[in-house]
């Protein structure tokens, strides 16, 4: 089981513990940031590693990059299950199946 999963699962009375692991209380905490904050931190350290040179055709560089990883976690966090994957997404089985193939992701 990864970390991850043993992050979301119940401590031993039962009680949910907010996606965090009973001794995460002992680590130096890191502020939780939404996902939008990371995305923009990405992308300005990426504009600053182009030292002036201009981008192209950014938009598609950045769905290429985020979506493979974007559905190899969301299976992950699914246990593999690929239709609790599609509900997670927002999309249907079918749609997760043919991009999974186009990914090379496919079983």
């Amino acid at each position: 089981m990864t970390e991850r999963k043993r992050g979301r699962q119940q401590d031993a009375s039962g009680a949910g513990y907010n996606g965090r692991t009973l001794n995460d209380h002992l680590l130096p905490q890191r502020p939780l940031l939404p996902l939008r904050s990371h995305a923009e931190r990405a992308l300005s350290d990426y504009f600053t590693s182009l030292n002036g040179s201009r981008p192209a055709d950014l938009y598609e560089l950045v769905l290429r990059e985020v979506e493979e990883p974007l559905f190899r976690v969301v299976l992950d966090y699914a246990d593999g299950n690929q239709s609790r994957a599609a509900g997670i997404l927002g999309i249907n089985r079918g749609t997760l199946r043919k991009k999974l193939k186009q990914l090379g992701l496919a079983n």
